[in-house]
């Protein structure tokens, strides 16, 4: 990520429709009991972290931007570490739980290898979640200005856990009640070749911000029993074999 891009993060994230229904979907699926261990993997500046954390569940992230950790460190939600996703710093079987949101598209990161050391340092029956843009022709501006090269469907995510010592629990789409605005948004700011790309993250004003946040919300309510067959993000939850 671009580093005029943190402030940016650190300022919208806990008032953007868009992370606070993110970050509720996954405190929802991310199975009970949230005792133990959790490490977010890539935590940027640290919004997660806060949402994550409560009694009882010990939150540590890692990022790569010395930027992101700096911020994330602030929110006191736990420890923060900088480091790779590739190269996980922690033991084997450190982790009851691993999140892992938005960073399996970024240039920088293997998605082969990121999987394999979450799954390394998650103790058997433990849980990931993992979140990532969905479908590569949504590739726009935004995802230049962050560094994002790749754009999964939901096949190509579940993908990734093939073989490995997992089931996958749920595999669902998110953003399916916006999806039609998110295209738009899209398909209009696709990527050019110039330098100084700028990301989608600010705050509307509340008259458009509150209500996209409602749509998400009773989105998010029926998430909780269904999938979703579409939508701009996309989300599995695997549990490693006991």
């Amino acid at each position: 990520m671009q580093v005029s891009e943190y402030p940016r993060l650190y300022a919208a994230e806990d008032r953007l429709w868009w992370f606070r229904a993110l970050h509720q979907a996954v405190r929802y699926l991310l199975p009970r009991p949230h005792q133990g261990q959790l490490l977010e993997i890539g935590c940027g500046t640290g919004g997660l972290m806060r949402q994550l954390a409560q009694p009882g569940l010990q939150v540590t992230g890692i990022d790569l931007a010395a930027e992101a950790v700096g911020y994330a460190a602030t929110r006191g939600a736990g420890p923060v570490a900088r480091a790779s996703a590739n190269q996980l710093p922690f033991p084997d079987r450190s982790f009851d739980f691993v999140t892992c949101v938005d960073l399996l598209e970024v240039e920088t990161v293997q998605p082969e290898a990121l999987v394999q050391q979450a799954l390394r340092v998650l103790r058997p029956g433990g849980y990931g979640v993992f979140v990532m843009a969905a479908h590569q022709w949504l590739l726009s501006e935004h995802d230049r200005a962050v560094n994002s090269v790749r754009r999964f469907n939901l096949a190509q995510l579940r993908d990734l856990f093939a073989g490995k010592p997992v089931r996958v629990v749920r595999g669902t789409y998110l953003f399916f009640l916006v999806f039609p605005l998110v295209v738009l948004r899209k398909l209009v700011n696709k990527p050019r070749n110039e330098q100084g790309s700028v990301s989608d993250v600010s705050v509307p004003p509340q008259i458009v911000n509150l209500p996209l946040y409602w749509l998400c919300w009773l989105e998010n309510q029926w998430l909780r029993i269904s999938n979703l067959p579409m939508g701009s993000s996309v989300l599995v939850v695997v549990q490693k074999h006991g």
